[in-house]
């Protein structure tokens, strides 16, 4: 926290970090094939140093288990082997296999998860969203640098950030009902715009508004229930991590300095966006 930050009120703003974690709950006895970097690489990579706003915000959320074992940006009943990447996986988003068996977790270790973890945490977030100092939440990822396009054929180069709201391409209204207002998400992308236009490059999308991510469960499930606007911000991972060589489970020293850097130019993006 900046000298200057020590006294400032907290921002009115829920922040909720659903794919930083590394945790594997010690039940959870299905051998995992993935090792400890395969674990880190597949969640948001570092988000907990990323979006570390608790305390400057007035609610924080973050969850420790990782999103290979539990993802709360999908539905309950979003299952294998319908959907490997559902609630709880067998493949990594690269298609790696996860577990030495093809159906994965036992359903009682799946439904100890649901029970234990998922549920609670999106308890707190519908709590926090009652908190009347709160104005909006943002649910806060990372994302590769390539991934699949829409009609998940090609690898597409993704932008530096996307800003999601159910929307358009331009924050409007299409076929689903908003999270958060176009005149709220327009904002934003502005803020970030200004704040990292030196990050931006003629070869690659800056900032995108629902492409290619309009916003998970978290959002969309939140957002319906109305207490507060509800938006899904995603920041390209070559932004601020380094090569596949020189990371490790933690950041060093240094990486940290720049993950911090760039935190305070968020922090100062959302500072804007909150007046």
């Amino acid at each position: 926290m900046r000298d200057n930050d020590t006294m400032t009120e907290k921002l009115p703003i829920l922040i909720s970090v659903p794919h930083a974690g590394m945790k594997k709950p010690a039940f959870i006895q299905t051998t995992c094939l993935l090792t400890d970097m395969d674990i880190l690489l597949d969640g948001d990579t570092w988000t907990d140093h990323l979006f570390a706003f608790n305390g400057r915000v007035e609610e924080f959320h973050q969850m420790d288990v990782s999103r290979i074992f539990l993802d709360l940006n999908r539905e309950e009943t979003d299952l294998p082997p319908l959907n490997p990447d559902g609630i709880v996986k067998t493949r990594t988003v690269t298609g790696k296999k996860v577990w030495d068996t093809p159906s994965g977790l036992r359903p009682l270790e799946r439904e100890k998860l649901i029970q234990d973890y998922y549920l609670p945490y999106h308890r707190k977030l519908e709590k926090a969203a009652r908190n009347p100092k709160v104005k909006v939440a943002i649910d806060c990822h990372s994302m590769l640098d390539y991934g699949p396009g829409n009609k998940l054929i090609n690898w597409q180069h993704r932008p530096l950030f996307c800003i999601g709201n159910r929307g358009t391409t331009s924050g409007e209204q299409g076929d689903e009902d908003l999270t958060a207002p176009v005149e709220m998400v327009v904002k934003l992308k502005r803020l970030l715009e200004k704040k990292f236009q030196r990050y931006k490059t003629d070869s690659q999308q800056f900032v995108t508004m629902n492409d290619p991510f309009k916003g998970g469960f978290v959002t969309r499930h939140h957002g319906a229930l109305g207490e507060i606007p509800w938006i899904q911000l995603e920041v390209n991972r070559n932004l601020y991590l380094p090569e596949r060589e020189f990371m490790n489970l933690q950041p060093s020293e240094s990486q940290k300095q720049k993950l911090g850097e760039f935190r305070e130019m968020l922090y100062d993006v959302l500072l804007s966006f909150s007046k």
